[in-house]
């Protein structure tokens, strides 16, 4: 432990010392930065007032001493903090100077001394016209002095420099102590400034040799130091001195408790030892368990194939057992539903032929009776007319009277006969009634079917989902199987809503035959007024000459009988007009359950 203390400490020695030399040189290469970034700014300066056209145009071609006072001297000292700033012309004549914020008469070459004779001849040995610039550093009695000097060439180009050597700017900024001292607080260096003392001694922390553009000593920039390692040396060591006691106290106390662990440790290896024999036994125990598991599991294995494949057999058998419970079915319901539709369809076609035909009948009958109603019409005028002429035209009038006699009779026995087919109508009307109920019931069992079927489909996608990856062929078949129950659900749904329309159509045609039949009674009972009447007219002619005002009465009775009989007939014709409507109507209908039950048996055969 004692060995590791002085370890630490040793450790911690030179760390601290290492940081204390990283931190002077971090130090010494801020306080050159700050130096050097001083004369960069000045060298940039010079392109704002060297590089110009109306620098060459106010320094060069002619001075302007107003124009320098306003852009460089005075200005500069004001903005920048240059003390000095000078024009030298091609011949090293001062051209321009100023001290601080005014214009004075300064000797350049005095105040830099060799410094500015040597900037001078590297500058004049470039090309004239272009720019060139130099920076560096000198002294200014104790204090440290910077310029920057820069050839006066045009910028942007409008004038043209004068034949000859060129002219130049140069720019003097005195490093105050105040000024070093600021620029030093920017760069985290306290207490920075500049010392001309004796420049032989090395480099110590804390210090920098400043050097002129020619490699000649200036003095030392000085600053005070920061000493991180040192501080956390101090900070550390009273700490680090009892963390070492402690660690020795707590050593001794760690050597006893491992001397303690060794012991246990061996008692634990024997143990471990023990625990090993017994371990290799349990190992032999559990190969010989897995070798048994192994076994097991290929004879569960060809087990489950074997259910595998009795499932699959089982799945095969139901497939074709329900293709062929739906193909029976589907069979069945075809020849039930065209034994029962074949004959209703026909009968209904030919009631609705024999509907039609006896509305043409009623329709001519009308027509006849209407000219017999004309005919009557006309006697009875003629009769009215021709009261005082009777008598020798009596015989003529009675045949004419047994005439319309007998076609009275014939038209009465039509409309029996019309009577006779409207009961037919409605009872074949009744028999087509009864037909579509046993329809519908057979749409019913197919209903039930296909619902039995839907029920079967979902207790073989039960059994499939049981059988696990097993039973997916099945269960596709059994999804395919519910899907077909669905559509003939559908499909039986729509004959039902077409058998409701056809049921209310037929009640519709029940209720125009009973109307017809109606008419017809009505025009049963004209005719037989008619007949009558026209009787009674023949027995009245041959007595006209008896009782003139006998037949007069009956004449007008007879008008009274046709007007009676020309309402009857307009209704006849009427309820004729709409039997054809009904007899349409039906037509229609027929043709569209034909077509409803063809469709629904292709999609059947389909599915």
């Amino acid at each position: 432990m004692a060995v590791a203390g002085i370890i630490i400490v040793a450790l911690l020695v030179w760390l601290t010392v290492n940081a204390d030399a990283q931190e002077a040189a971090r130090e010494a290469e801020l306080a050159r930065l700050v130096v050097s970034s001083r004369l960069d700014f000045m060298l940039r300066n010079q392109s704002d007032y060297a590089t110009w056209d109306d620098s060459v145009a106010n320094l060069v071609l002619s001075i302007d001493p107003d124009w320098a006072s306003d852009n460089i001297g005075p200005y500069l000292f004001r903005t920048q903090g240059y003390e000095h700033s000078f024009v030298i012309d091609g011949h090293d004549r001062t051209m321009y100077a100023s001290d601080r914020g005014v214009a004075a008469r300064v000797n350049p070459f005095a105040l830099m001394g060799p410094t500015l004779t040597r900037a001078l001849a590297e500058l004049r040995q470039k090309p004239v016209g272009e720019d060139h610039r130099r920076s560096g550093l000198f002294r200014v009695g104790d204090q440290l002095a910077a310029f920057s000097i820069a050839a006066i060439v045009p910028d942007p180009g409008k004038v043209r420099l004068p034949p000859g050597p060129a002219s130049y700017l140069l720019l003097v900024d005195i490093l105050t102590p105040q000024q070093l001292a600021s620029l030093g607080t920017e760069r985290r260096l306290p207490t920075l400034h500049f010392t001309g003392d004796d420049v032989t001694t090395p480099n110590v922390p804390g210090s920098v040799v400043l050097r002129s553009a020619d490699g000649r000593p200036l003095g030392h920039l000085r600053w005070a130091v920061q000493h991180p390692g040192t501080a956390l040396r101090d900070r550390c060591l009273l700490p680090l001195g009892m963390l070492l006691l402690a660690m020795v106290l707590i050593g001794s106390r760690v050597l006893r408790r491992c001397r303690l662990a060794v012991e246990q440790t061996d008692a634990a290896m024997r143990q471990s030892a023990a625990d090993a024999q017994e371990a290799r036994f349990a190992l032999e125990d559990l190969r010989r368990v897995r070798a048994d598991a192994t076994m097991a599991d290929a004879a569960a294995r060809e087990q489950l194939e074997v259910i595998v494949r009795d499932v699959r057999h089982e799945n095969s058998e139901l497939n074709r057992r329900l293709a062929a419970t739906r193909d029976a079915a589907l069979i069945d319901a075809k020849e039930q539903l065209e034994a029962k539709l074949s004959p209703l369809l026909d009968a209904m076609q030919g009631q609705a032929r024999t509907l039609t035909a006896a509305s043409e009948l009623v329709r001519d009958q009308g027509r006849g009776l209407e000219q017999l109603v004309e005919v009557a019409t006309k006697a009875a005028t003629e009769t009215e007319r021709c009261l005082g002429e009777l008598t020798p035209r009596a015989a003529a009038f009675a045949d004419a009277g047994r005439e319309i006699e007998a076609e009275a009779r014939t038209a009465l026995i039509e409309v029996q006969r019309a009577s006779d087919d409207g009961e037919e109508v409605q009872t074949s009307i009744a028999a087509l009634s009864s037909t579509l109920d046993e329809i519908g019931s057979i749409v019913g069992g197919i209903d039930q079917v296909s619902r039995q079927t839907n029920l079967l489909a979902l207790n073989a996608s039960i059994e499939a989902a049981r059988c696990g990856t097993a039973g997916a062929g099945f269960a596709v078949v059994a999804g395919e199987v519910k899907a077909l129950a669905d559509h003939t659900a559908d499909l039986t749904r729509q004959v039902t809503d077409q058998l409701h329309n056809l049921l209310r159509r037929t009640a519709d045609t029940s209720g125009a035959a009973r109307t017809v039949a109606s008419a017809l009674a009505r025009t049963e009972r004209a005719a037989e007024v008619i007949t009558a009447v026209v009787r009674q007219q023949v027995q009245g002619a041959s007595s006209i000459r008896q009782s003139i005002d006998a037949v007069a009465d009956e004449s007008r009775g007879t008008t009274t009988a046709v007007a009676n009989a020309r309402a009857a007939i307009a209704a006849g014709l009427h309820a004729a007009d709409r039997m054809d409507e009904v007899a349409m109507d039906l037509t229609t209908a027929l043709s569209s359950l034909n077509d409803d039950i063809a469709l629904f048996l292709r999609q059947s055969r389909a599915a």
